[in-house]
């Protein structure tokens, strides 16, 4: 796997992160919330009853969408941080703490990298993605790993936050450079445009069909906003 050096820099600064949020409630709360509210909406878009899952990018609650899922039986999850310390245990856990570690403990985590996902090819009906590629060393990489694990019709839920042409230009031209030591240009080696995403969507070999994302105006000066995708094999 490529390993370039702004993913290298981007993983310490996202478990800082991440070691800090799992001991405040109102944090933990928001990253719950956030990925309980995306469950339905694969649910419903779930041709029939699914068997295997997985989600590349869990983040290291180790819950991720997924674990509001149960289900699916067979529960895969991959991050390249280990999963966050809780209490040393479970009593020791505060409500929050213990909510996730019930809801985690069925999912089978794995540390990696979603460049080079341990898992056999065509072996998941569902993979789901979300707020990773940006974040990772090789964006495609990853979306041809997911493609590769899928099986034939199998379902691929991405989504990841994009920004405007005019959005780009800042960021190239001013945000990472006056805001380098800061998590918004720390965490992520890569911005991303609506585009170009859908660009390596085909080009990794899925047909995808956008749910969210840019109207013509916010695609050159809007806000950065999360597109969002269903794609199969």
């Amino acid at each position: 796997m490529k390993k370039i050096p702004a993913w290298l820099a981007a993983q310490e600064t996202e478990k800082d992160f991440w070691d800090g949020i799992i001991r405040e409630d109102h944090s933990i709360l928001r990253v719950l919330a956030d990925n309980s509210e995306k469950a339905p909406q694969i649910r419903s878009s779930l041709p029939r009853s699914c068997q295997t899952a997985l989600e590349v990018g869990v983040g290291p609650f180790g819950l991720g969408i997924i674990g509001f899922m149960p289900e699916i039986p067979h529960r895969f999850a991959i991050d390249p941080l280990p999963p966050v310390a809780l209490g040393s245990s479970p009593e020791d856990d505060t409500p929050l703490q213990r909510f996730i570690r019930i809801r985690r403990q069925p999912i089978r985590y794995a540390v990696g990298c979603g460049e080079e996902i341990p898992v056999k090819s065509g072996s998941m009906e569902l993979v789901i993605c979300c707020n990773v590629v940006d974040h990772a060393s090789d964006p495609e990489a990853i979306l041809r790993e997911i493609h590769r694990v899928l099986q034939p019709n199998g379902l691929f839920y991405f989504d990841v936050h994009t920004i405007s042409l005019l959005g780009l230009a800042k960021w190239h031209s001013h945000t990472k450079h006056a805001h380098k030591d800061e998590i918004l240009v720390k965490a992520h080696p890569h911005r991303m445009y609506e585009a170009s995403v859908e660009g390596q969507l085909r080009k990794a070999g899925f047909k995808s069909q956008r749910l969210y994302g840019h109207t013509f105006a916010s695609n050159l000066v809007g806000h950065a906003r999360a597109s969002i995708f269903l794609g199969t094999k």
